[in-house]
């Protein structure tokens, strides 16, 4: 572009090199398909690490060749993979949760199927920012230890809204944050107009507002801010009841078309103002806050952060609280602890009502040795339960927690069933709005996953199976619903390809297909009914199997014995497609994937013998045939002896016959691919071919000077066309651009041979 010139003297600009550089892509990311013992279904998960697979997978299982595959895999070099679990009537745990009025509010289900889910139990409360509008809750997963259910691991999600506009609307939050649980909103009913009340006040209190303090700042159904004047300047306000008048006539004024301000109405509940929304629905609500001048909220305590109350229209529909809470205790001073004593019964219930245990608690006797005073606060008559409960003998009283929550008394029993409830009786009960039918609600300690009974709030347990192993077609599974096989469509890095102990042709012919679509090798697991030489020349001799023929697929002879941590670590026979997509992964690391996973370097980590030992006739006859074999050597050990691809045989006489070869051309398609992507739309000439030509010959250059190419010299080892022989007008009138790129590729050396011959004496002439 042409610079804009103005003024005489210098000016600068940026022009474009030209040059892009091109990335090679990775080349030993494995994908594996199977049955493992927990985890999501049928979406890819990545690892790096066998602890990522035991974390998200739960490790090992008898019945999931997978597992040992991974392990295999990164135990022999691999660094990444992706894991696809595939599991037949898998079903995540969960539960309902209902609202304090019965309603069900929440269903709660794990964040994946498996049995793993039954071990999660819910704790919900109100201890927020704003308890009138808000709730927390936490996920812990319990786990078996020495006979004792202990918690493994713990989330905690707090301020969490029932309102489907807040940003802490909690199925979203959880959607976003958690790993454990996933929650669905069933819409129950019961929101409500959204309420401010302010702090206790008096009429003097009013009548001493002056110039000062004679403005507001309103926000009605989460809208915008409105500020506005009690009464004019010199003005006043002589009681309560004027300033409820006052509220009355200005507020709807403000935004008379907004229902929540037309219909806006206040109210004195005794000594207290209480606004109420002119609507009714989960976003409704009204707030206070200070004025930018002449603020009142502080002086009428109108607000949170004046002491202030402010109830939001979808508090209703949050699920009731874990454990049993009690009323909310506006003002401790108006409780009645005149009888004296005045006791507190409490009882631990078991999910079918039955009485765990019982305590009686004294909250105030003067005729105890030494007297026991009535509770002067809250906090005090919250201590002195707690304390009572410390002395029971049964866990569910003595490990019982008890707080404080929106000025409300809210226990919760302990122990390992969180189905256990509290129910609190008596005088004492009574006047502490926590029993006796004051209003408390009676709920369960903890919602349990998968398996807690319809109980109070709790309802619709779906306990969490980890599903049966999968047949071979369900691990193929559905391109268009992305399962199986195919979950693996949005992954952008896929280059080796496993489905362990997968034996069926067709799936496997299915697979290959899939495995030349992203330019990835595939792995395959022989029969492990295939156990000798006879039987391995059998089966790549099959017509059956004639499908498999293909360059982008590999197979290896014999399965390998390694220790097995399930059964004592005693060895044990293996499919070998893990290990050797690990070696694959190492070589790669270590010499480049033009290297040959094979030979003395090669050697198979964690393998103590092979099934079946090959002799080297033996290997002669398979080796030709396209079957790689496993070798096991003195000092070597076990090690890789072959680098054919399944269209390896010499009667096929394929350009592809070895592994390494196939294996660079498909890093080099796709590096390709992924970097010549500037070049669609571009101007179709000479300076887009020379950039063209510059970028890709850079890429090959970089790969022949990192010796993965034959020749001595870059015109001996690759060349790269771009031009007008390449591209014609007729290409160019058509759209297209043709760049020519060939290589000169590496190919292993199979057979040594080294000539030795008898020199005979010289005679001296």
């Amino acid at each position: 572009m042409a610079v804009a010139v103005s003024y005489p003297g210098v000016y600068i600009q940026e022009v474009p090199s030209g040059a892009r550089a091109i990335a090679g892509v990775p080349t030993s990311v494995a994908g594996f398909i199977g049955y493992t013992a927990r985890g999501p279904v049928n979406a890819p998960i990545q690892l790096f690490s066998y602890a990522d697979f035991e974390r998200q997978f739960g490790g090992l299982h008898l019945d999931s060749p997978l597992g040992y595959a991974v392990n295999h895999f990164f135990l022999n070099g691999g660094a990444s993979a992706w894991v696809v679990r595939v599991a037949e009537g898998a079903v995540a745990a969960g539960i309902g949760m209902r609202t304090a009025a019965g309603d069900l509010t929440l269903t709660a289900t794990a964040a994946s199927e498996g049995a793993w889910g039954n071990a999660l139990v819910l704790g919900v409360d109100y201890d927020t920012a704003n308890p009138d509008e808000t709730f927390n809750l936490t996920v812990t997963e319990f786990i078996d230890r020495a006979g004792r259910m202990v918690p493994a691991r713990t989330e905690a999600h707090r301020n969490l809204s029932m309102d489907p506009n807040a940003a802490t609307y909690a199925p979203t939050v959880l959607a976003a944050d958690s790993r454990m649980i996933r929650l669905t909103d069933e819409g129950a009913g019961g929101a409500a107009a959204g309420v401010a009340r302010s702090g206790p006040l008096t009429d003097a209190e009013i009548a001493a507002l002056d110039d000062n303090s004679r403005r507001l700042a309103i926000s009605i159904d989460g809208g915008p801010f409105i500020e506005f004047d009690l009464f004019g300047e010199g003005g006043g306000l002589a009681t309560l009841a004027a300033l409820r008048t006052a509220l009355n006539t200005i507020v709807p004024t403000l935004e008379p078309a907004n229902p929540g301000f037309s219909g806006f109405s206040c109210a004195l509940d005794g000594n207290r103002l209480v606004a109420t929304s002119g609507s009714t629905s989960r976003q409704s609500s009204v707030r206070f806050r200070r004025a930018s001048i002449r603020s009142a909220a502080a002086r009428l305590r109108l607000g949170l952060a004046q002491g202030g109350r402010e109830i939001h229209g979808s508090a209703p529909t949050r699920p009731a609280q874990s454990g049993t809470a009690g009323v909310q205790i506006e003002d401790f001073d108006d409780l009645d602890f005149s009888t004296d004593p005045l006791n507190m019964s409490v009882q631990a219930l078991g999910p079918g009502g039955a009485v765990l245990a019982d305590l009686t608690l004294v909250l105030h006797d003067s005729g105890a040795v030494p007297p026991i005073p009535a509770p002067a606060t809250l906090a005090e008559a919250r201590a002195r339960i707690e304390a009572g409960l410390r002395t029971a003998t049964n866990e569910a009283l003595s490990r019982a927690s008890v707080q404080t929550i929106g000025g409300a008394i809210v226990a919760r029993a302990a122990g390992a069933d969180p189905s256990v409830r509290l129910d609190f009786g008596g005088a004492g009960a009574t006047t502490l709005l926590l029993g006796g039918g004051a209003g408390e609600f009676v709920n369960v300690a903890g919602y349990r996953m998968g398996s807690g009974p319809d109980l109070a709030a709790q309802v619709g347990a779906v306990g969490g199976d980890d599903g049966s192993v999968p047949d071979d077609t369900a691990i193929l599974g559905s391109r268009a619903a992305k399962t199986g096989l195919f979950a693996l469509e949005d992954v952008r890095d896929l280059n080796i390809l496993n489905l362990p102990e997968v034996n069926d042709a067709g799936v496997l012919a299915n697979a290959i297909a899939y495995a030349e679509e992203r330019r990835a090798m595939i792995l395959i697991d022989m029969p492990g009914n295939v156990t000798d030489f006879e039987g391995a020349r059998a089966w790549i001799g099959d017509p059956a199997n004639a499908g498999l023929r293909h360059q982008n697929a590999a197979v290896y002879f014999p399965r390998v014995r390694m220790p097995d941590p399930l059964q004592g670590n005693r060895p044990r026979s293996f499919a070998n497609s893990g290990l050797m997509a690990g070696l694959y992964a190492r070589t790669d690391a270590a010499r480049g994937v033009w290297k040959a996973p094979a030979g003395i370097e090669a050697r198979l980590r964690g393998v103590t013998a092979l099934d079946y030992a090959l002799s080297d006739p033996e290997n002669g006859v398979l080796n030709p045939l396209g079957l790689n074999c496993l070798r096991s050597f003195p000092v070597f050990g076990q090690v890789s002896w072959g680098a054919r691809t399944m269209v390896g045989a010499d009667a096929l006489a394929s350009e592809w016959k070895y592994v390494p070869v196939r294996r660079i051309a498909l890093f080099i398609q796709e590096s390709l691919y992924r970097g010549t992507q500037f070049v669609v739309f571009e101007p179709n000439d000479e300076p887009l071919w020379a950039q063209i030509r510059l970028s890709v010959g850079s890429f090959m250059n970089q790969l022949f000077r990192q010796g993965a190419f034959q020749g001595a010299t870059p015109q001996e080892a690759y060349l790269v066309r771009c031009d007008s022989t390449t591209t014609t007008q007729a290409d160019i009138d058509l759209g297209i651009v043709n760049i020519v790129v060939g290589f000169a590729p590496l190919k292993p050396a199979e057979f040594v041979i080294i000539q030795i011959q008898q020199l005979a004496g010289q005679s001296q002439s």
